[in-house]
């Protein structure tokens, strides 16, 4: 009799000491949810504040450049075709990082031993815009269609590479070029108007250094685009970035300097800037 009591009792002392362990641990489990959801709320307020600061240092710092603009000559915006290039890119980096200007590059396909360069372009503070997949005519302007498609392609392969959905455009050739009208008749005139229902912005230039034509040397280059800037407007200038071209870049801070003592203001372009474009000839 006497072990059957005491079998009971360690049956009902079991029995107990499971309850309080189950309850001892739902509450140390509701302690831990409760102490994690403090956690989580304090790492929402954290990051919300961060941001509320982010967007006011952003403003205040729109606020300064429109207080700079307003003071200005014009503004400046230099922009740099068909790169990036192993050899020209890092120069034209460098000497816009010395002069502490922002620029816009209008690129093309790159490779993955260029791809450096985008980041770097981007990481610095410039706009990565795009020119096209590809700058062959005949591919580029076979139809509306392939015209989109080739920007599309370089968007893609710049989100990519920063993360960020680019935009802005440049047609290959300008959106007054002719040479569309070799390989599709009326191409200009209907992608004037398809590209911004697309959501793209373009730019053409309204300054031209002519580095990919006539101009010969540096000198050439400086003087073309000195005496074409403007006063009181936004003076998207024409550069490019292709390999090997010296030219353009031991002319560029001079160019910059000009624009400073003269009280210009140097920008790069960005989806609030208002375009900039040719009349279409196509």
């Amino acid at each position: 009799m006497s072990i059957l009591i005491i079998g009971i009792i360690i049956i009902i002392l079991s029995i107990f000491i499971g309850v309080v362990y189950k309850n001892n641990k739902k509450s140390v489990d509701q302690a831990s949810d409760t102490e994690m959801d403090q956690s989580n709320e304090e790492v929402l307020r954290i990051a919300l504040e961060n941001k509320q600061r982010e967007e006011e240092e952003k403003e205040r710092k729109r606020q300064l450049e429109k207080e700079e603009e307003e003071k200005a000559t014009g503004i400046i915006y230099l922009t740099f075709d068909d790169g990036p290039s192993s050899d020209s890119t890092p120069q034209i980096l460098d000497i816009l990082e010395k002069k502490n200007v922002k620029a816009t590059f209008f690129v093309l396909h790159y490779s993955e031993q260029n791809e450096h360069l985008i980041k770097r372009e981007y990481s610095n503070g410039h706009t990565v815009a795009l020119h096209g997949y590809t700058h062959n005519y005949s591919e580029v302007y076979q139809s509306a269609d392939s015209c989109i498609e080739n920007f599309k392609k370089i968007q893609n392969q710049v989100l990519q590479t920063t993360g960020f959905k680019s935009n802005i455009i440049r047609f290959p050739g300008g959106s007054s070029n002719t040479i569309s009208k070799k390989y599709c008749e009326g191409v200009m005139t209907e992608l004037s108007q398809r590209v911004i229902d697309e959501g793209f912005r373009v730019f053409d230039w309204n300054v031209d250094s002519n580095d990919a034509g006539h101009a010969k040397n540096s000198d050439a280059i400086f003087e073309n685009v000195t005496t074409g800037i403007k006063p009181d407007r936004k003076n998207v200038v024409l550069m490019h970035d292709f390999f090997g071209n010296q030219k353009t870049i031991d002319a560029l801070e001079g160019i910059i300097n000009f624009g400073q003592e003269n009280g210009y203001v140097f920008r790069r372009i960005t989806e609030d800037t208002p375009m900039v474009r040719h009349a279409v000839n196509n």
